[in-house]
């Protein structure tokens, strides 16, 4: 076996879908908590070990509050409101019921956009999780108003630009389900 497949089609979802969203929705609150914490910073300088650990561990714990957080999003903002939302409904059900003995090209490209779409989504989460965090840091002197304002602006713009990608990935996500459902239905099992 590759030792890199592994990586690939585990380690890297997981990076981009959980780590990432965590480190980066988690940033301003860490910031907030170490501003004013010199014996906490002065253990992690000479802990560096435990520093590492522990930073990838809130990361890890914040992306998935965040992926859950980003889960009702989905579900109330992006899937409920859509037309045709019951016939998505039903396909996706069909969907997970489904299985081939040779596995289409369309299932491999439905892994990589639900990649996407579930980074798109959580960032999106991200994003406007941090604007507490800035005003957190506004509140008790560490960042200027001028900052304070540009960065939650760029926070809630961030949020509003990967909302909407991800919603175009949702469809694209339904659309490709429906398409293979379909052909599965018509011919069977692919060969």
């Amino acid at each position: 076996m590759d030792p890199t497949t592994a990586v690939r089609t585990d380690t890297l979802p997981a990076i981009a879908t959980v780590v990432a969203p965590g480190a980066f929705g988690s940033a301003p609150y860490a910031w907030a908590a170490l501003s004013h914490a010199d014996g906490v910073r002065e253990f992690l300088d000479h802990h560096e070990a435990i520093a590492v650990a522990a930073t990838v561990l809130i990361w890890i714990v914040a992306g998935l509050l965040i992926e859950s957080l980003g889960s009702y999003v989905e579900v109330y903002f992006i899937d409920h409101p859509r037309p045709d939302h019951s016939k998505m409904l039903e396909n996706w059900w069909r969907f997970l019921r489904s299985s081939w003995k040779t596995e289409p090209i369309g299932l491999h490209y439905l892994r990589r956009m639900l990649v996407s779409f579930k980074f798109e989504l959580n960032m999106s989460v991200a994003a406007m999780t941090m604007t507490p965090g800035f005003a957190i840091l506004a509140f008790r002197g560490d960042v200027g108003p001028l900052t304070t304002f540009f960065t939650i602006g760029l926070c809630f713009a961030a949020a509003a630009g990967l909302f909407s990608m991800a919603e175009t990935s949702a469809k694209v996500l339904a659309d490709v389900r429906a398409q293979l459902i379909e052909e599965l239905e018509r011919r069977g099992p692919f060969e």
